[in-house]
């Protein structure tokens, strides 16, 4: 009984720390309100669909009451990982098979993806404070998802008056639809770069600003994606990513991140941000 107990307030902390560590709040069984990027959600899956914007909006939340806690809570995480077991005869994580893997699985992600929090930029922050005297901002997002940090960044820059512009980079699934209608819909200019089995990493663009958040755990040979990404990040460029090491399950298959971040202190970035912000050399 007490190594049962003790399992169960294990898995319950470990998901406590997994929210915490994704931002992710959204996992309430009723949605207080939804989210800029649902509503913008709403819109374009009644748009593909050819009905009224109330129809698209009822099943949304038709879907999210489907589940206890809806898509994000941990009940839909759990799906998830059933389903990456179920379906994992056809496609499972391996190099060959990750591309049509993540393909197979949009919908779902772009499900979960839509209840993450969307992080706020004040004016303290290093990144906004040493952006202040720019006038003209590139952000490039490597393995993008549906953005989160990267357009919200975007968006307070642009309060700022700054001209800005974005790099997505993914693989091209469901979710690139979505994110290309939702960046020019509210103004963005943004560019997408596909990631695919002939081409991992596409010819990158120059950049002030990099992001690459959850990412690097589910790349095979995460370095050179690393070293993609330092060579079009400009001196005194800032990287917003996450190079802590990661539990072992479905996707993750690299969970020790220390040559990325050995790789960054040979490189001399300065640690704005245990494990998450960084800020190139000028020289």
């Amino acid at each position: 009984m007490v190594k049962a107990l003790q399992q169960f307030k294990r898995k319950v902390l470990e998901g406590l720390i997994w929210r915490l560590q994704k931002g992710d709040w959204a996992g309430e069984d009723e949605p207080r309100k939804l989210s800029a990027t649902q509503e913008l959600f709403c819109q374009w899956n009644a748009e593909q669909l050819g009905i009224t914007l109330e129809e698209s909006r009822n099943r949304y939340l038709a879907s999210w009451h489907s589940i206890r806690h809806g898509h994000g809570g941990n009940e839909f995480r759990e799906f998830c990982d059933l389903s990456y077991r179920l379906y994992r005869v056809f496609h499972d994580d391996r190099l060959q098979e990750s591309f049509a893997s993540y393909e197979f699985h949009g919908p779902m992600h772009l499900l979960r993806m839509l209840s993450y929090y969307e992080p706020p930029w004040p004016d303290e922050h290093p990144v906004v404070q040493n952006l202040a005297s720019s006038s003209t901002v590139r952000i490039l997002d490597f393995g993008c998802g549906l953005a989160h940090v990267s357009r919200s960044l975007a968006l307070k820059l642009r309060e700022q008056k700054k001209e800005v512009h974005l790099t997505l980079v993914d693989i091209p699934t469901v979710r690139k639809t979505f994110l290309v209608w939702l960046c020019e819909k509210t103004g963005l200019p943004v560019t997408f770069l596909n990631c695919t089995p002939i081409a991992p990493i596409p010819p990158l663009t120059p950049c002030e600003v990099c992001v690459a958040t959850e990412v690097f755990e589910h790349l095979h040979e995460p370095l050179p994606y690393l070293q993609a990404m330092h060579a079009v990040l400009q001196p005194g460029g800032f990287l917003r990513t996450n190079v802590a090491d990661h539990p072992a399950e479905y996707g993750h298959v690299s969970t020790n991140l220390e040559p990325l971040r050995r790789q960054l202190r040979e490189w001399g970035y300065e640690e704005l941000q245990p494990n998450r912000v960084f800020r190139k050399p000028r020289a």
